[in-house]
Formats: C-alpha cells, sequence, structure tokens
C-alpha cells in the first residue's frame, strides 16, 4: 500500500512541478487584417500562404502579415471584381482566383493578376 502512496505523489508532485503550455490565439479582424468578414473561400497553397477570398478582395497571410489584393480602376493588372468568389492551385502551381465576374490567374513572380479570357459559344 504504501508503494501506491509513493506513486501517487510522485506523480502528483511530477505535475507540480513540470511547465504547462497552452495554445495562443490570435484573433483577426476587419479592423486592420482582412477586408471584409463576409468570406467565400480560405485555401493554403503549397508555398503555405493562407489566401482567404472575401466579397471586397483578396487576402494573403503569410505567417507575419496580412497583403489585400482589390480591383483598381483602369489597372489590368488588378483583380477584376473585389467579389473573390473562389481560389484554386493546380497541379502546375498556377493560382487560379474566380471572381463573380471573371476568372484571373496571378502572376507570382510580378504580384499581379491577369485577366483568363472566357469564351462563350466559340466568340
Amino acid at each position: 500500500m504504501k508503494k501506491h502512496h509513493l506513486a501517487l505523489f510522485f506523480l502528483l508532485f511530477l505535475g507540480q512541478t513540470s511547465p504547462v503550455y497552452s495554445q495562443i490565439g490570435t484573433f483577426y479582424s476587419t479592423d486592420k487584417e482582412l477586408s471584409n468578414s463576409l468570406i467565400n473561400t480560405i485555401y493554403q497553397d503549397r508555398r503555405n500562404y493562407i489566401w482567404i477570398a472575401t466579397e471586397d478582395g483578396l487576402n494573403k497571410y503569410d505567417g507575419v502579415k496580412f497583403t489585400t489584393y482589390k480591383s483598381v480602376a483602369g489597372n489590368p493588372k488588378t483583380l477584376k471584381n473585389n467579389y473573390v468568389r473562389t481560389l484554386f492551385e493546380d497541379s502546375s502551381g498556377r493560382f487560379w482566383i474566380g471572381c463573380i465576374n471573371g476568372l484571373m490567374l496571378y502572376d507570382r513572380a510580378e504580384d499581379t493578376f491577369e485577366e483568363v479570357k472566357i469564351l462563350k459559344n466559340g466568340v
């Protein structure tokens, strides 16, 4: 019986002296980081960036900071529309962005976007 009491005492003592670590959570909001709280898609690409498609822009999180991409009138190298519906990375590593009114391809080297023309009825 004394062995059980000694083992229990040892376990309790060990539990009291060992440090306990917990996870630290971070809350991201539209106040600083996100362009909009209406999120359509969250996607992690092969480079471990987190992409967040919202109804008011595209957000990229690199683990430290957010970069927000939005449409700029007259600039064809930006998003076609701020309403981003879906995200996809193909097997070649190309990153596709589906806006409400068109399809975009992200150029990683230039950090820009290119519209993908979609033909209707062969035109």
